[in-house]
């Protein structure tokens, strides 16, 4: 299983990172378990890149699991109506 650990601050200075991240755990073609326990504040750029992660994972059907997703996350995916297609509709600050 490919672990992606986030960082406090997903915010555009991170993004870079994050895709690398994201890239790097698509390619081991392994399920994917993000900890997204550390998230404090999110920005549309790093949902942007969850969202594409969502998709390429579902056209390979390789799972994507959350851990501890943070309040923080869920509030940001939800707030632009991405709560289901990350797969976080279920997580409610648990795990996935």
């Amino acid at each position: 299983m490919a672990i992606i650990e986030c960082q406090p601050e997903l915010d555009i200075a991170a993004a870079g990172a994050l895709h690398r991240q994201l890239l790097s755990a698509l390619h081991t073609q392994e399920p994917i378990e993000i900890d997204g326990q550390a998230v404090r504040k999110v920005h549309t750029t790093a949902l942007q890149l969850f969202l594409s992660l969502s998709v390429e994972t579902h056209l390979q059907k390789l799972p994507v699991l959350w851990r501890n997703p943070s309040p923080a996350l869920i509030e940001g995916a939800r707030l632009l109506g991405l709560t289901d297609s990350l797969g976080l509709g279920e997580a409610g600050g648990d795990s996935a």
